[in-house]
């Protein structure tokens, strides 16, 4: 079945009425009587699916209903109406690292034209833009070992996840390449950081450390159009995490993603050969082996890959919320001495990582 706007209406209406269905838990603990009730947010999709749901174009700001040329305007930005009904679909952390890398790419490939797009610029300037394109694609091939930009066979662009990730960590060098200040790079990947790492976020430090990014950002490179997906984090990105019972990280669309490569394998060699002329009985195969895949029983026997921690930015941990804030341990005027080294101790207990 293809994927239209009426397709995705039907799904997702079939999906609210089995979400109403369903009944609390109830068991009791140590004699106590504990009830779970369920809230399920719609967070593992797509853009195309939200502008879908919420009759959006994909141009505009599914929550505000902003316009392209609009979202540079900071100071009207406040003023447009907030459908607080869509902070359900959440933030999509995942995608945004590709969005934020495309967005820095292609201020650095303007940056002689200075312009968001290239309509109305000579022949010299489209040949200019290109130029710089090639050049910013082999030094960072050259340097970090990233291909960016660059058309796969079967599967879109070389802009994944992966590489935007790799990109971000290393904001100096990548400043240097591109020409994009470098404060507004090491800016951008400590917000990607913090929401991806699952942490419980301050959202009124987040709300002042994005909007003094937005502000940057347009006094920089104001002459470029904030794309969709960077507005929504910087201008909505503390309301939506207000609003979520869960920190942002959590409901990020990674899982599904993950699940991207297993449903190929199976697919390619644990769906039976001979059923492969019947859709039916290939799918009934999948859903076989991804039960079987997600049996606890069987993941417990499972071996656990091992998984390479990364560091958050030194001022990542400022933006996120500790039940007690390290800072304000501060050393009494008695033992000042003693006091320091306890503090000290405590922030290398506290010393956190993201995966």
């Amino acid at each position: 079945m293809k994927e239209t706007a009426d397709s995705i209406k039907t799904e997702n209406a079939i999906l609210a009425e089995e979400i109403s269905k369903l009944k609390p838990f109830e068991t009791f603990l140590d004699e106590k009587h504990v009830q779970v009730t369920y809230s399920l947010y719609l967070t593992m999709v797509d853009g195309k699916v939200i502008n879908a749901l919420t009759g959006t174009s994909s141009q505009r700001c599914y929550i505000c209903q902003c316009k392209p040329t609009e979202m540079n305007n900071l100071k009207n930005i406040k003023s447009f109406a907030i459908d607080e009904q869509n902070f359900q679909y959440g933030l999509s952390p995942l995608h945004a690292r590709i969005k934020f890398l495309e967005c820095i790419l292609h201020i650095s490939y303007k940056l002689d034209l200075q312009a968001t797009t290239t309509r109305g610029a000579s022949n010299a300037q489209k040949e200019r833009i290109q130029e710089r394109k090639q050049q910013i694609q082999k030094k960072l091939w050259h340097e970090l070992g990233l291909r960016v930009d660059k058309v796969v066979q079967g599967g879109g662009t070389s802009n994944t996840g992966n590489v935007a990730r790799r990109f971000f960590e290393n904001p100096k060098e990548v400043a240097e390449i591109t020409g994009v200040d470098e404060n507004l790079i090491a800016r951008f990947q400590t917000i990607l950081a913090i929401l991806t790492s699952g942490y419980e976020l301050d959202h009124n430090k987040f709300d002042k450390f994005a909007t003094e990014t937005a502000e940057l950002f347009i006094r920089k490179y104001g002459w470029y159009r904030m794309p969709v997906t960077v507005h929504k984090i910087l201008i909505h990105g503390s309301q939506a995490i207000k609003h979520m019972l869960l920190p942002i990280g959590m409901l990020s669309e990674e899982a599904q993603e993950a699940c991207n490569k297993i449903y190929k394998r199976f697919r390619e060699h644990h769906t039976h050969l001979q059923r492969k002329s019947s859709r039916i009985n290939t799918t009934r195969d999948l859903l076989h082996m991804l039960l079987v895949a997600s049996d606890p029983v069987i993941s417990r026997l499972r071996s656990s890959s091992k998984i390479h921690q990364r560091k958050l930015p030194n001022n990542a941990l400022e933006l996120i919320k500790f039940e007690t804030d390290v800072k304000e341990n501060k050393p009494s005027a008695d033992d000042p001495e003693e006091e320091e080294d306890e503090s000290e101790e405590e922030i290398e207990e506290e010393e956190l990582n993201f995966f």
